[in-house]
């Protein structure tokens, strides 16, 4: 009898620390979108980013070989990773679009007098696509940071 209940409390364990809440590769997940999302929160730079995104993309891609149980995390990882990347291109556009406008400019005050009115129109053209960018990024921020909390609740569950 006493063995029978040895057995018993040895299965409990054992199926407890199975669905335990999170596993190592859960937490090396979460941890490497956390460094992503605080680079993020310090206004760090598209390329300051790069490297980040890319090991969290490790981190996702060997997630998914893992346990099929876990859907709601892996979905919102995913998630998460696909906004701040999206974030990292728009931080790009944004840089590239903001040497263009410069470049019209200096040609506009420098250049050629005749394509004066053209360079000009140029500089209106790239300020807008800025003002557009800069208007987008914040959500795309917002939308990874969110991604992120859903994927430590999905893991809480």
């Amino acid at each position: 009898m006493r063995q029978l209940c040895r057995i018993n409390i040895l299965v409990v364990i054992i199926v407890a620390l199975s669905f335990s809440v999170a596993t190592s590769g859960d937490q090396d997940v979460l941890e490497a979108l956390g460094k992503v999302k605080a680079a993020i929160e310090q206004e760090a730079s598209p390329k300051a980013l790069a490297p980040l995104l890319d090991k969290a993309r490790m981190q996702i891609d060997m997630l998914q070989r893992g346990d099929a149980r876990k859907d709601c995390f892996r979905a919102a990882t995913k998630r998460a990773y696909y906004w701040y990347d999206l974030g990292v291109k728009n931080c790009g556009a944004l840089m590239e679009n903001q040497e263009k406008r410069d470049r019209y400019r200096r040609k506009a005050e420098y250049g050629d007098h005749d394509m004066k009115e053209i360079s000009l129109k140029m500089v209106e053209n790239y300020d807008k696509l800025i003002r557009h960018a800069q208007e987008a990024l914040p959500s795309k921020w917002e939308y990874g940071h969110a991604a992120l909390v859903r994927a430590q609740q999905c893991l809480e569950r």
